[in-house]
């Protein structure tokens, strides 16, 4: 029979010696464990949090998480960085508006106690408006003609005026379309803001980095039509900016690194009305270019990309998702008008508006994750249905191969 536990012992020195004894008889401790093998274990991990706090316990594993981008990609694509909350447009003179989610989630709830995301270091010469948020960080701008670069964990803030010469040379209608960040998972500290700007025919691209703190004013260029491009509809795919030209059937695709314009023929024989802002471009999980699309009787159309038999990209219809039983049942029988928000990584966030009888409008959020088909009520309330998902961004204490891993690094997370 086992001998009894000895009340002398703490628990902490029976785990350690419960791995003290190799099959050869050999004495290990689980510092003897190798890279491969420490990696292996963190990737059985739940979550980036419980990945941050297991790195941090001592600088030997911090810094095997640091120099592996390997694992540090292979971590990410099978555990996503958990949702945090949505930023929500209030009005226009009022600053956007934070809904934390999961707050039982005892990881959302230290991020919200840590982080400023009521955005309190925002400057107030002016109201701000959400125009993307990426990787731990959200894009705004004002009509002061500046954008703000906010990273709510760090409470790292670059306010960036837009170049003088962003406007120079247009024939007329000068406008400004919308702004993208471009950021790098290797590199959290760098990023790029990507400006849209047009006039009554062509389209100009103005990028910003981090790097050098000044603006790149790109050429103007023809869009082979009149211009009919919304402000705030262009989505950001793996480096190019797609823009819907409405009226036309047609995508407008402009490449940040080389500049170049191109069109894509939206799919053809779908309920797509042309003329109306209800379809989103976007990406898969596995970074394949998508269209999402909500039809009147409350079904998600979803058309992946693909290339055909004869070499020619075409739209592949994937899946038709109807939402009425789950609108139904957060709704109470309630109808409105659905509409496709985001569409980023297989993960579609779209809404249900509704004006109420005492004139107010009432907003239904929802998730649905292209992987599982599975359909999520993430908030509902009386405010505007223009939202942006804010994930939880990789802290840059796990990134890097510098060997820095003392107490520079650690504070960084």
């Amino acid at each position: 029979a086992p001998a009894a536990k000895p009340p002398s012992i703490p628990s902490t020195t029976l785990a350690t010696a419960a791995l003290a004894t190799a099959a050869d008889g050999t004495t290990t401790t689980i510092s003897s464990l190798g890279q491969d093998q420490l990696l292996d274990i963190f990737l059985r991990l739940p979550n980036l949090p419980d990945l941050v706090r297991a790195a941090l316990t001592c600088r030997p594993w911090l810094g095997a998480v640091r120099s592996s981008p390997s694992f540090r990609r292979l971590f990410r694509a099978i555990h996503p960085a958990p949702l945090l909350g949505i930023f929500l447009k209030v009005d226009d003179d009022t600053a956007p508006s934070f809904a934390p989610l999961r707050r039982s989630d005892p990881v959302v709830t230290a991020a919200l106690r840590r982080g400023d995301f009521f955005l309190t270091s925002l400057p107030l010469d002016d109201a701000w408006t959400v125009t993307d948020c990426r990787d731990g960080y959200i894009l705004l701008w004002n009509t002061f003609w500046a954008v703000a670069v906010v990273n709510p964990m760090t409470w790292a803030v670059d306010v960036i005026s837009f170049p003088d010469d962003v406007a120079d040379g247009s024939l007329r209608d000068f406008a400004f379309l919308g702004f993208h960040l471009l950021t790098s998972e290797e590199n959290p500290r760098s990023f790029r803001v990507v400006c849209l700007c047009a006039d009554v025919s062509r389209v100009r691209v103005a990028v910003f980095s981090s790097e050098t703190s000044d603006w790149a004013v790109h050429p103007w260029v023809e869009i082979g039509g009149e211009n009919s491009l919304k402000y705030g509809a262009g989505t950001l795919v793996d480096g190019s900016v797609y823009w819907p030209f409405y009226g036309e059937g047609r995508i407008i695709r402009i490449n940040t690194a080389t500049m170049d314009v191109s069109s894509l023929d939206l799919p053809s024989h779908t309920t797509i009305d042309y003329w109306q802002d209800d379809f989103m471009v976007g990406d898969t999980k596995d970074g394949e270019l998508c269209i999402a699309h909500a039809s009147d009787d409350f079904l998600l159309h979803v058309w992946i990309r693909s290339v055909g038999s004869d070499g020619i990209g075409i739209w592949a219809r994937q899946n038709i998702v109807s939402c009425s039983a789950e609108i139904d049942r957060v709704a109470r029988g309630l109808e409105g008008q659905v509409r496709v928000v985001q569409v980023r990584s297989g993960c579609v966030y779209f809404s249900m508006t509704r004006m109420t009888l005492a004139g107010t409008q009432r907003t239904w959020f929802f998730y649905l994750s292209l992987e599982t088909m599975e359909i999520e009520l993430l908030i509902h309330g009386t405010f505007d249905d223009c939202a942006f998902p804010y994930h939880m961004a990789w802290p840059p204490c796990l990134i890097g191969d510098d060997g820095s891993t003392g107490h520079e690094v650690e504070a960084s997370c």
